[in-house]
């Protein structure tokens, strides 16, 4: 994949701005988000990419977590339907290879369980990279503490094997105590792990995660169409 990134944008409306000065600097086939606080008929339009929207929950008429998708035209691609309590949003898309991408937020005022990830998960086509705000705490990637959800998360990597990009580097950054961790995971099947590069931007560009950026090690073998210039043949020496 030519660039990925996910991020945690804690609300697009209000990163808007943010949000486009990303998709200037780093040109992304797809922007995974999260926190998005939007409604269920709301559209976002992006020229050249296509936007794909599961809304969070809404309280006197404000709208709180959500994820989406923010796929690039020029890929090929599919939304994927899928049932599920959670956040989550998926596509089928072809770059170096086919892959499923899933942007999915738990919040933390949300219950579930690893039922719920396990449900998820097997809607989706392999190979997989799912990625978003877990807000789960734990030292496997990176959290200088733990909460009752990295057990959750934890348990369903190993019974789906899948593979952690996460570096350890800090994801999120807390407004009122100033403390780092990486609740932002970026998760994938084992055949994808050695073709992704992992970071994390140097900016939080107005929110309070920094977004995460996934390269491809691998080159792009779509290839296009052919096509010939049939007027321009010299017909006479055939």
């Amino acid at each position: 994949m030519a660039e990925l990134i996910h991020w945690n944008i804690r609300g697009l409306q209000a990163n808007r701005e943010e949000l486009s000065l990303l998709i200037s600097s780093f040109n992304p086939e797809v922007l995974a988000l999260q926190e998005t606080n939007l409604g269920i008929n709301h559209n976002i339009n992006y020229q050249n990419y296509s936007f794909y929207n599961c809304p969070g929950s809404e309280t006197h008429g404000i709208c709180h977590g959500g994820s989406a998708l923010i796929v690039k035209n020029s890929v090929p691609h599919k939304s994927l339907t899928i049932q599920t309590n959670l956040q989550a949003t998926a596509v089928r898309m072809t770059t170096f290879k086919t892959v499923t991408i899933c942007s999915v937020y738990l919040p933390p005022s949300q219950r579930w369980d690893i039922k719920d990830l396990e449900e998820l998960y097997v809607q989706l086509p392999p190979p997989v990279i799912l990625m978003g705000d877990f807000n789960a705490h734990s030292h496997t990637w990176g959290c200088r503490d733990t909460n009752r959800q990295d057990r959750h998360i934890e348990d369903f990597i190993l019974q789906q094997n899948l593979c952690i990009l996460n570096t350890g580097m800090p994801t999120y950054f807390h407004p009122s105590t100033g403390s780092l961790s990486a609740i932002d995971l970026t998760l994938c099947d084992p055949s994808l792990f050695l073709d992704q590069s992992w970071s994390v931007h140097d900016d939080l560009c107005g929110s309070d995660h920094y977004p995460v950026l996934i390269k491809s090690t691998q080159i792009n073998q779509i290839e296009a169409l052919s096509s010939w210039k049939l007027n321009k043949a010299d017909w006479n020496s055939f």
